[in-house]
């Protein structure tokens, strides 16, 4: 489990950026060889759009799960980069209060998206490691994007 920074695009529309936080739940499961591997994952964020203001003020959280194939590209000693791909479902929910010039509004929707990136792990021992990932990028229907950006988790095995 561990968190990071997220960035999210709901629409093409460079005013429709949305930043926060997010943390993240997934278990590495490896196959009987070695280097390949599945990972569950669920991550949830919570966001402000992107020029947060006393006028309009917006809070978003999205909810996304996916299931990662990663392959160890390479593995020295206690180091291993691993590159991974794989389906995603998005769920992204928020509220925009309104003002003389803004109305209020919702945001509710659903979207289906592919998930990649890279990590570095770090094997302390058998049972913990850590683990960053620089970036995850996540492409989406309806022009739904979101991205991670340097993620750090501690993983219990």
């Amino acid at each position: 489990m561990g968190g990071g920074r997220t960035v999210s695009f709901f629409t093409p529309a460079s005013q429709d950026q949305h930043y926060g936080y997010g943390a993240i739940i997934q278990r590495q499961i490896y196959l009987y060889d070695g280097k390949f591997s599945f990972t569950p994952t669920l991550q949830g964020s919570i966001l402000t759009d992107k020029q947060y203001s006393l006028i309009s003020p917006q809070i978003y959280a999205s909810t996304t799960l996916g299931l990662h194939l990663n392959y160890d590209l390479l593995s020295i000693e206690k180091f291993r980069l691993t590159p991974f791909i794989g389906p995603s479902f998005i769920w992204a929910t928020g509220l925009r209060s309104g003002s003389d010039f803004v109305e209020n509004g919702t945001t509710d929707f659903y979207r289906l998206g592919l998930e990649g990136g890279v990590s570095l792990s770090y094997f302390f021992s058998d049972k913990f490691s850590m683990k960053v990932i620089p970036l995850t990028y996540t492409w989406g229907t309806k022009d739904f994007v979101q991205g991670n950006l340097f993620s750090l988790l501690l993983q219990i095995m």
